[in-house]
């Protein structure tokens, strides 16, 4: 990891500027003078260098974060938590066929293609993985990664890093970055304001549940951390009345019971939203709403994808795309989606954010997602 710096935190000190820091290593082998990139090929000199000790207290020394103040080379801000020498093209990592170890799944056959004209990609085996083994298959790669697969529980995508990072292969966001964005209550406080109100519990119980509840009124959603299963709308996911205690308590119950071990992290409720409708789910009957599925990558909107039709982002006005932009900047992670839907008073509301990394493209084509990661490159090789 001697080519790949992670930025661990920023902060402004009066007459000096910024100070990054970054992950103190044998390897993190940073001098004055030294010309480093962000994700978005951004250039900057290294003019600073100091250990932090006294901001750490008693940390030990090898584990004290070097913080280096950089000058810009080009007038911008660093974008995204991470900063190399040079930056290479970007490796995709894809889930193999449960059966067919040198195949790639066949729900990603179609990304694994795209990915493939312009990126080396290899497989693993996600199976192998749910049991501690990391499988490898394919192209040999190393260095800067990016996942493109089934979504992992937190310490499975622990384990997986630690062990990619092993065999020389970085994956973009940080156990702690897939966590946070992965699992609602870690983005939730940082956007509070533009999402719906949000209570969660950590036992997985309907009586806890309610009482996180318990000065509500009116109707919710119910999910986990991670999920809802809003294609039971109305046995296993919409509670028309919160204070129907009854029938709330049987909602939950069966939202509970069919998410059986899948069930991550606790039961949260939503309150719900009225968003602008655009129809019905033609198998659940679920209302379908204006949605849009956001990829933000080091800090900017990369992707604008609608959740439910082809239009691509058609009923984004340009103000609003300002404000989506606002949120990036605001994203303490790599590589993430948020999902926004419009409500009937013709706003939008953040909905949900998830790791980049296990994101679906919904809507969006994968020649056009992964045709965009080689309109950057191209873009950084005329700068």
């Amino acid at each position: 990891m001697g080519d790949i710096f992670r930025i661990l935190a920023r902060f402004k000190i009066d007459e000096r500027g910024i100070i990054y820091t970054i992950e103190n290593s044998n390897k993190a082998n940073i001098r004055i003078g030294d010309i480093l990139f962000d994700l978005r090929n951004n250039g900057f000199r290294v003019k600073g260098m100091e250990m932090l000790r006294r901001l750490l207290g008693d940390t030990p020394m090898d584990e004290i974060p070097v913080g280096i103040l950089l000058e810009p080379l080009s007038g911008a801000e660093v974008m995204g938590n991470i900063l190399v020498r040079e930056l290479k093209n970007i490796n995709f990592l894809f889930c193999n066929h449960p059966l067919y170890q040198k195949r790639v799944d066949e729900d990603y056959k179609g990304e694994y293609q795209a990915a493939g004209l312009d990126h080396a990609c290899a497989l693993f085996s996600f199976e192998d993985m749910e049991t501690g083994t990391l499988s490898l298959y394919g192209e040999e790669i190393s260095g800067l990664t990016i996942y493109r697969g089934w979504m992992m529980k937190p310490e499975m995508y622990r384990d997986f890093y630690s062990k990619l990072e092993e065999r020389g292969i970085i994956l973009i966001n940080t156990p702690k970055e897939y966590e946070k964005y992965h699992l609602l209550p870690g983005w939730y406080d940082d956007f509070k304001e533009e999402t719906t109100a949000t209570v969660w519990e950590k036992q997985g119980n309907v009586k806890s549940a309610l009482l996180a509840a318990a000065s509500w009124e009116g109707a919710c959603i119910v999910k986990d951390y991670v999920k809802s299963r809003k294609h039971e709308w109305y046995d296993a996911c919409f509670i028309p009345e919160i204070s129907d205690a009854v029938n709330a308590a049987k909602v939950i119950g069966n939202f509970i019971d069919r998410q059986g071990e899948g069930l991550v992290g606790g039961v949260v409720l939503r309150q719900f939203e009225r968003l602008k409708q655009i129809g019905f789910h033609e198998r659940s009957g679920m209302p379908l709403s204006e949605e849009y599925r956001v990829f933000i990558y080091a800090g900017k909107v990369f992707a604008v994808d609608d959740y439910w039709t082809e239009n691509i982002g058609a009923g984004i006005s340009d103000e609003e795309y300002q404000w989506i932009e606002s949120i990036a900047k605001r994203v303490k992670s790599n590589f993430v989606t948020v999902d926004l839907a419009r409500k009937e008073d013709g706003t939008l509301i953040i909905m949900e954010f998830g790791d980049g990394q296990v994101s679906g493209l919904q809507q969006l084509k994968p020649e056009k997602f992964y045709g965009m990661f080689r309109q950057r490159r191209e873009r950084q090789k005329r700068g």
